[in-house]
């Protein structure tokens, strides 16, 4: 009878186990996608910040990545170059995919339920490193050199957990990258 008891307490503690580890892929797995979406698009956004404002300072032009002829658009200062690319179609585009994903990404990491998952915590990081490099996409501030440094050091984080993430969440691997 105690050896029953024993086998039952032990099947369902590993069910539930079972259970909160695919209700954690269940959710988590979406969130991983939408998070590299988001970090792919705030980090174009990032370098293309980082392209336009040396140029404004250094060339004093006005040199947009998805522009082929810049050469035709001379500045003033770098707040008209980073006023003429937040007009262009493509970063309006990028802007509004940042405040969609963003929006979702935070709605979607309250969801997950199961805490004491491993890679709850590499989960989580990595929401808040994206989170903060779509802010800076969003609202640069700073000098040239801090920005760049920034971004540099959030991009190499924020590529070491992805790589975590993954390694313990084989079925995470086929999240678009």
């Amino acid at each position: 009878m105690k050896k029953i008891i024993l086998f039952s307490v032990i099947s369902l503690t590993f069910i539930m186990l079972l259970n909160s580890c695919s209700d954690f892929n269940k959710k988590g797995k979406p969130l991983f996608k939408d998070l590299l979406e988001l970090y792919d698009l705030s980090l174009t956004k990032c370098k293309t910040i980082q392209l336009v404002w040396s140029s404004a300072i250094f060339e004093k032009k006005y040199a947009l990545a998805t522009t082929k002829n810049f050469d035709d658009y001379y500045v003033p200062d770098f707040n008209f170059a980073m006023f003429r690319m937040e007009k262009d179609t493509t970063i309006s585009s990028i802007n509004t995919n940042i405040d969609s994903l963003t929006s979702k990404v935070s709605k979607n990491v309250k969801t997950i339920s199961d805490k004491k998952n491993p890679s709850y915590d590499k989960l989580l990081s990595l929401y808040t490193n994206v989170i903060e490099l779509s802010k800076n996409a969003r609202t640069p501030n700073g000098s040239l050199q801090s920005f760049t440094k920034d971004i540099n050091q959030k991009e190499s984080q924020i590529n070491m957990l992805i790589t975590e993430i993954k390694a313990r969440n084989p079925e995470f691997e086929d999240s678009k990258e």
